[in-house]
């Protein structure tokens, strides 16, 4: 990130991320036996919150109407442990494969 980031629209794309996140604790503490499906709905949407608030944290609002959606809450590429880097321990497991 190059940009001067746009400190009030970050905040409220976090204030929103965190409700998300404690909406997600809330579901868990009062019902252990969600935990699934905490993991596979609440979860992917933080997710997806916290990287709108990075994705659009110079822009602030300006990327709403223009940009594309998926791009908006895909993980930040400049951010670390981008998905699409594989690890040095994963590179070796998988040129080991077949070889036993």
């Amino acid at each position: 990130m190059s940009q001067q980031i746009d400190a009030q629209w970050l905040l409220m794309t976090l204030e929103d991320a965190a409700e998300s996140l404690n909406a997600a604790i809330e579901r868990l503490s009062n019902n252990p036996r969600s935990a699934l499906g905490v993991m596979e709905h609440e979860i992917p949407e933080l997710y997806a919150k916290l990287n709108y608030a990075v994705n659009t944290a110079e822009s602030g609002p300006a990327d709403l109407d223009t940009a594309d959606h998926d791009a908006l809450i895909a993980w930040p590429e400049s951010m670390p442990f981008w998905p699409g880097d594989a690890t040095e321990e994963e590179e070796i497991d998988e040129g080991s494969e077949g070889e036993e």
